[in-house]
């Protein structure tokens, strides 16, 4: 007769599974939601207002998402024919980046010289993607060209302070285009 196993290391079951199997990894932790800005920081934004959460709306959005966001937006019909691809390849001279009127503005009326560097800097990777179009001639679309090139590459910039200094440099122009392009970019 055979002798029975007297302790459970000893007893075989044939369902049970190896140790290591049975610890499975942890769970990755969910991340944390983005503070995204009430429509009345937007509003305030658009005045003048400093609002960092609104990088929140494009800090790590996918490519893909991006663009689901502007054909939302071309739906409305607010941005016409300017999604295309730009002629030149070339990128600008960086030295003609400081002598635009816009930047000479930004920084003479600048409050803050520090952010106003941290925005001037932004705007000047955007300036170089649309390929030397001058800022104070931007339209809402030409924005979006320019934060989809830089989501598309992958390159790093503070959204806030590109959104900042494009807002800035449309609430300085004296022609009507800066507030209409205000008032497209909030509607959007």
């Amino acid at each position: 007769m055979a002798e029975e196993p007297s302790t459970p290391q000893e007893q075989e079951t044939p369902f049970s599974p190896p140790a290591e199997a049975a610890a499975a990894p942890p769970p990755k932790p969910e991340p944390l939601p983005r503070e995204l800005p009430s429509e009345e920081e937007i509003a305030a934004w658009i005045q003048g207002a400093d609002l960092p959460s609104l990088a929140n709306l494009f800090n790590i959005l996918p490519l893909a998402k991006f663009d689901a966001l502007v054909m939302q937006i071309r739906k409305a019909e607010l941005l016409p024919q300017h999604w295309q691809v730009i002629a030149s390849t070339e990128p600008p001279d960086e030295a003609l980046f400081d002598t635009l009127p816009a930047v000479a503005k930004m920084r003479r009326g600048a409050g803050d010289p520090k952010a106003t560097e941290c925005r001037l800097a932004a705007l000047k990777i955007a300036w170089t993607e649309l390929r030397g179009l001058q800022p104070s001639l931007w339209t809402v679309p030409d924005l979006f060209a320019a934060m989809r090139r830089i989501i598309d590459k992958k390159i790093e910039v503070d959204f806030h302070d590109l959104l900042s200094a494009v807002r800035d440099v449309w609430r300085n122009l004296d022609l009507p285009s800066g507030k209409e392009n205000l008032e497209i970019l909030w509607a959007s």
